[in-house]
């Protein structure tokens, strides 16, 4: 069955995993399409950390670079990123724990894992649609008691009033492809924001 993609773009994920390339992601039995990029062990993991990736996929047992500085690092930089850490066993100290957003042990099965990255792409897209929804509520706020004061900002109004309109829209569209606990999550990191 062919899903309607969700997302306007692609989502960036990406990978330290010494051997999960996660090339084989089918977009067309997928909500979101995605842009992989792996990290280069032979160049520090750290000099690759930017804002522009929307997921983490992180192996829990790297040793060189250590998985957890990785992951401290990444939430440091980029808050708003996802991470999914991949673990071989139930780990001592828990990832989630230091702000990673879910955890698998193995075994790990392709549909699993695929599912995971799909509902964890789709929850951060929720965030962002509801953060801008509510960014622009403010501003819709603002421009009608500019309004109200005779100030001519008319168009920007409209502007805003269509922006807002489509981010209610986008949000709502997510929010129906979210099951009851990935929904109950994303609100609980929200409202932990």
């Amino acid at each position: 069955m062919i899903r309607t993609v969700l997302l306007d773009s692609p989502s960036s994920l990406f990978v330290v995993h010494p051997t999960r390339s996660l090339t084989g992601l089918d977009a067309a039995c997928s909500r979101v399409t995605v842009s992989v990029t792996r990290a280069d062990f032979d160049r520090s993991v750290l000099e690759q950390i930017d804002d522009r990736y929307d997921l983490l996929v992180l192996d829990w047992g790297l040793e060189t670079p250590d998985a957890r500085g990785v992951l401290d690092t990444f939430r440091q930089h980029t808050s708003d990123i996802q991470i999914l850490v991949l673990a071989d066993d139930v780990p001592g100290d828990d990832p989630v724990d230091r702000g990673a957003d879910e955890l698998l042990v193995s075994p790990i099965s392709d549909e699993t894992l695929h599912s995971t990255i799909e509902r964890l792409l789709l929850q951060g897209a929720y965030e962002e649609a509801i953060g801008e929804f509510f960014r622009l509520s403010t501003e819709r706020a603002l421009l009608e008691s500019e309004l109200q004061s005779g100030l001519a900002v008319t168009d920007q109004y409209q502007s805003v009033v269509c922006d807002l309109y489509e981010y209610r829209k986008r949000a709502a569209a997510i929010r129906d492809e979210l099951s009851s606990d990935a929904f109950d999550r994303t609100l609980r990191r929200l409202l932990e924001e």
